[in-house]
């Protein structure tokens, strides 16, 4: 009976795991938003009130457009409204991104204001009040421009030791040109040293603090001693390296300012979209972004911290607390204890115990990954768009089933002090791994297992404090890995959704190792059946709510190169709607311009807007040949040249201000493009490799579908929308230079 009972406690523990990572939520929710604040303290209601006048009807208002002329003018009466001077400085932008083929052009009006204070070098505070033409941008970056405003309101009041700017930038969402022209034309940029940034990626959640300068001692400190509410961990400076999103701080690094950068990342689906309202923004969020950046703000506004040029491992926990650690105690700690952990597996004999349960690891997290890419091709697209926690479950259920089983057989074979050993063991493991690529990640593998690993040491003498201290050990792992995970749901919106399964087979490996013996072969089924059930739920589940909308974004691309005219929808791979079978077949594939793939039925040819280029000069060049050409988006919104791979574009830009490709990029398509009035007559010059006259593609696009879309866009889902671009007009030809 007492093994039978043992065999039930692993599956209760397995359940007990699952319903910790069902509340992982509680881990990054928001402070509330209290009911009375002092007049020291961010106005959440004042700040909300201010945005709702900024955006007034909430329509789109992209860069150099009438919109954003009409939001820009009210964002200036705010401003003055709060006692302040504000100035508008206007450039001409045409600048790229690193590691990229890609040139962006539009003419951005800056619109700035002075908060005086000492001689020390300014405080630069920066958002952007432009949106994408998709959206009205309430989060994106409406959270900056009320947080800034309020924060104005505070600070010009108080005695400071360094002027504040504040920075309302333009043209953030069509290539950085704002942040661009003001680090590099702006006389302003030549008087700041510090930066607080900040950006949105979502509606709702924390502010998280998720990027720093290097090296960062001196801010994190900063940051620390300001936060009352820290939500942040130094795994996320190395992955903002990772994911395709730049933000205003790529322009702002070389200039080697100390800084902090803020975002919101809750609900990613209203992000770039007409869902990104105000409606929808979270209160909360408002007041936690606010607050932090206020309470920071203050933080560097004062006297300088002692300069330092090391580096600081952190993480918050619960958002009540953050830890650091210098990254070079972190790395000796985690080298000691993986030394510790490999003398004590080879002098206790549990190396056959400690390869089992690095096969159980990997062997979870193998067959999560391989059930999640086979009902991938059952049910294409993000079908966990909008209840991603039940895809989240089903993914550690079947880690924990896979594992739980595994380690109950090893466990069998060998007593608990092994077993116990071998988890920690190969949670070391891993951390060294994971460090190798994210230096950052060292936090999370040290604390927990230093802990538990002193426990392991002193075995012999005291099975008591053996057990409590890895049970101790064993606690702190989970807490901390699952609020990582819950992080993890939040950035990965989009998949892959078996990204978290390597951190819950280490958060649950050295709980199963305690736990994990005896006849288990029906516990663990109920695990298996609990991560059958889970898949199942995410298989039926809706794709998207009202409050987790769909992507659906329709085309009309017309090619003259071909003669052929397509419909086309961007629906992240789901399965077209019901009714659209009339307009078909559809079938997916990319666009001549554009690599993301789309579901494309033949459309009819139709009146619309027509680009036009003009070679207006032309040189040798000791690289090859020097082209200057005029732009005429023909009533379009937006232009772009694309050159395939094969033509070797060195450098395009506006005249004389050359942007060189940068020789890092990735081989592929080169792109300069122009958003806004200013594109008309626009003269840029290209620089070619070779002297050889070449062959591009002029694409332009309208923001709004011709009337003929109205049948198709009847059908669209209520709870879908378009997302990252609207529902648009393209026209493509070829063109010879």
């Amino acid at each position: 009976m007492a093994t039978v009972a043992r065999g039930w406690r692993l599956a209760a523990a397995c359940f007990l795991l699952l319903a910790v990572l069902a509340l992982k939520g509680v881990l990054i929710q928001p402070p509330a938003v209290p009911e009375h604040v002092s007049a020291s303290e961010f106005d959440t209601g004042r700040a909300f009130a201010r945005l709702k006048r900024i955006l007034g009807d909430q329509r789109p208002h992209s860069v150099d457009t009438a919109a954003d002329d009409a939001v820009r003018d009210r964002l200036m009466a705010e401003i003055s409204a709060i006692g302040l001077k504000p100035e508008v400085h206007e450039a001409m932008d045409c600048s790229g991104f690193p590691k990229s083929r890609t040139v962006s052009c539009s003419r951005v009006r800056n619109v700035i204001a002075v908060i005086p204070g000492g001689n020390s070098p300014a405080l630069l505070l920066n958002a952007h009040y432009d949106s994408t033409p998709t959206g009205p941008a309430a989060a994106d970056d409406g959270i900056g421009v009320a947080t800034l405003l309020e924060i104005a309101a505070h600070l010009r009041s108080e005695k400071l030791a360094r002027p504040v700017i504040l920075l309302f930038n333009e043209g953030e969402e069509y290539g950085l040109n704002g942040a661009a022209a003001f680090a590099e034309s702006d006389p302003l940029a030549k008087s700041v040293g510090k930066l607080i940034n900040i950006e949105a990626r979502g509606v709702g959640g924390p502010a998280f603090m998720f990027e720093t300068s290097e090296p960062n001692a001196v801010p994190i400190s900063q940051f620390k001693a300001a936060t009352a509410r820290p939500f942040a961990n130094s795994i996320s400076t190395d992955f903002a390296k990772l994911i395709p999103n730049s933000t205003d701080v790529v322009k702002f690094k070389p200039q080697g300012w100390e800084f902090l950068s803020y975002a919101i990342i809750g609900n990613e689906t209203r992000y770039h979209s007409p869902g990104d309202n105000l409606g929808a923004l979270s209160q909360a969020s408002l007041y936690h972004m606010g607050s932090a950046v206020l309470a920071a703000s203050r933080e560097l506004a004062g006297a300088d911290a002692p300069p330092s040029d090391g580096r600081s491992l952190f993480m918050d926990v619960g958002g009540w607390s953050l830890v650091t650690l210098s990254i070079l105690a972190g790395a000796i700690l985690l080298a000691l204890l993986a030394f510790c952990a490999a003398v004590l597996v080879i002098r206790r004999r549990a190396w056959r115990p400690t390869l089992g349960m690095a096969i159980a690891v990997v062997s979870g997290t193998v067959a999560a990954g391989a059930v999640s890419i086979v009902l991938g091709f059952i049910r294409a697209g993000d079908y966990w768009r909008a209840y991603p926690w039940v895809t989240t479950l089903a993914v550690a259920a079947t880690v924990l089933a896979v594992q739980a089983w595994l380690v109950a057989r090893w466990a069998d074979h060998h007593d608990r002090s092994q077993m116990r050993l071998a988890a920690w063991a190969v949670v070391i493991l891993f951390g060294v791994v994971a460090s190798i690529a994210l230096p950052g990640a060292i936090i999370f593998f040290v604390i927990g297992p230093t802990l538990a690993l002193i426990g392991v040491a002193v075995r012999p003498r005291s099975q008591g404090w053996c057990r409590g201290l890895s049970w101790l050990g064993a606690g702190i792992q989970l807490v901390i890995l699952t609020e990582l995970i819950a992080q993890i749901e939040l950035t990965l919106i989009d998949g892959p959704v078996a990204a978290v399964a390597p951190l819950v087979a280490l958060a649950a490996l050295p709980i199963l190792a305690e736990v994990g013996r005896g006849q288990s072969r029906r516990g663990v089924g109920l695990v298996a059946l609990a991560a059958l059930g889970l898949w199942i739920g995410a298989m039926l589940m809706p794709r998207a709510s009202a409050e987790r909308p769909l992507a659906f974004t329709l085309d009309h691309v017309q090619d003259e190169r071909t003669g052929k005219a397509v419909w086309a929808a961007a629906t992240k791979q789901a399965p077209m709607p019901e009714g659209f079978a009339r307009f078909g077949p559809w079938k997916p594939g990319p666009l001549p311009y554009n690599k993301r793939v789309r579901w494309q039925a033949a459309a009819p040819r139709l009146d619309g807007p027509r680009g036009a280029l003009t070679v207006i000069g032309e040189a040798a060049d000791e690289h090859g040949r020097l082209v200057r050409v005029q732009l005429d988006r023909g009533g379009a919104d937006g232009i772009l040249l694309r050159f395939d791979e094969k033509t070797p574009v060195l450098a395009m830009g506006l005249p004389h201000r050359l942007q060189m490709i940068d020789k890092h990029a990735d081989k592929g398509p080169s792109f300069i493009r122009c958003s806004g009035r200013s594109c008309d007559g626009l003269k840029v010059d290209l620089l070619f490799g070779e002297a050889m006259p070449v062959t591009a593609m002029l694409v332009v696009q309208r923001f709004a579908p011709p009337a003929q879309a109205a049948a198709l866009l009847a059908l669209r889902r209520k709870t879908a929308q378009s997302q990252y671009s609207p529902d648009s007009q393209v026209h493509i030809q070829a063109v010879k230079l």
